[in-house]
This record gives structure tokens, sequence and C-alpha cells, in this order.
């Protein structure tokens, strides 16, 4: 009993020691910890996986790739034929029935959903989103386009649409791969995880088959289109009105 009070001091000192080191003075700048507390880094406590890429790469710089693209090919392409041009081979009517082009953007919407669901839950486990919401960026984008383009669709961005989608489906294969392979090598996550590697492989494999769905369905949109004659229309933004 006699040790245990004597000690007790010096373990109050060393506590006291520590505390000064990591907190700031009262009188010191408050700012600090609240930046440390609320700033989240891009990617943070992923599994690591041997070969590359790492999750971190895919979510970083690869898998934003296709939608970062797709934003600077569409302002170049809008630039292009509005203020140079202002003419796009267009065709009098859509070479699908109208509901057809709305289950089309339907499903470009789910798609947006599952980045959506993707970057909160990884928001939630505290992994870091990385360059995610460039997807969501991108897919609105598209709806916008699609939107526009609701009577009468374009050569344009039926090449421009199919473009993006090969190239969304080419990195989410990349991406659903090396998600299969941290399924495989951490195959027990924690108790308690907020977005365990086998629902992360299921958002993932969602997404994949709506982009290849996307990506049959531009294409054959351009086949069909190529049966009628083209007309000019005139560009007002991305809106196309009978010139």
């Amino acid at each position: 009993m006699g040790e245990k009070t004597a000690t007790s001091p010096d373990v109050d000192r060393n506590h006291l020691k520590i505390a000064q080191t990591w907190l700031p003075s009262l009188h010191g700048d408050r700012s600090v910890v609240s930046s440390r507390s609320t700033t989240m880094p891009l990617c943070s406590h992923r599994f690591p996986l041997p070969g590359s890429p790492s999750t971190c790469t895919l979510d970083t710089v690869i898998a934003p790739l296709p939608s970062l693209c797709l934003i600077i090919a569409f302002s170049l392409l809008s630039f292009q034929l509005v203020k140079v041009q202002g003419i796009a081979n267009g065709f009098q009517r859509l070479p699908y029935p109208i509901w057809v082009h709305f289950i089309y953007m339907s499903l470009i919407l789910a798609a947006l959903g599952m980045t959506l669901l993707e970057i909160a839950r990884l928001v939630a486990e505290g992994m870091g989103v990385g360059l995610l919401p460039l997807n969501s960026i991108g897919l609105l984008l598209v709806l916008h386009i699609l939107w526009q383009e609701r009577r009468v669709r374009t050569r344009e961005i039926l090449q421009l649409l199919s473009a993006y989608w090969l190239f969304l489906a080419i990195v989410e294969t990349v991406k659903t791969v090396r998600l299969h392979t941290l399924e495989q090598n951490n195959p027990n996550d924690l108790e308690g995880s907020k977005y365990p590697s086998a629902d992360q492989l299921l958002d993932n494999v969602v997404m994949l088959a709506l982009y290849v769905l996307f990506l049959c369905f531009e294409p054959v949109t351009l086949f069909l289109s190529r049966r009628e004659k083209p007309a000019p229309f005139e560009l007002h933004g991305v809106l196309l009105s009978d010139h």
C-alpha cells in the first residue's frame, strides 16, 4: 500500500506530460484540433493487397479517370459545336420508343445511386473515398445529356457515350477483380464492420453489370441510327431543335 501511495504522484506527472505532448495548450490555436478531427484523407485504413493496383490507387486515380475524360471531352465537344460550328448531326426521331429512353435513364439513375451508396459506406467505415465523387458527377452529366436528347439523338453524343461506357466498364472490371482478391485475402472482416469486403464486391459487381448493359445499348442505338439519313440540328447548349 505504501509503495502505491509513493509512486502515484510520479504516474500523474507522466500522464500530464503525455497530455501536454499531444494536446495543444489552452492558449494555442484550437483550430488545430478541429482540423485534425474533421479532415479525412482521400484513402485510409485499406487492407494491403498483393500485387497492384491497390484499392487506394483504384479509388483515387484509376476509377475516376473515365468520368474525368468524359467531362473534358464533353466540354471540348460543346465548345466546338456551339461556339464554332453550331451544327450537329441528329435524327428526326429517336431510333427506339420513348419509353426505352426513360428506362435507360432510370438505370443510369440506379447506377448513380450505387456510386453514392459506395461513397457513403466508405465514409462510414472511415476508409476515404478517393476521387470517386467524380463518377457521380459523370453520371449526373450523362443524365443531363440524355434528358436534353430525349427527342432526338446526335451522332457525336452517341459516339462519346459509347466510348465512356467502354472505358468505365474496363476500369470497373479491374476494380471488381481486385475486390475479389480482397475478399479472398480478407474473408473475415472485423465484427461490426460497416462496409465488409463482400459488400464492396457486391456493390461493384452491380455497377459493372449496369455499365456493360449501357455499353451494349449505345452502340446498338448508333447502329440503328445509321439506317436513317442524318439531318442537321442547331445546338443551343446541348439542347437540339429542328433547324
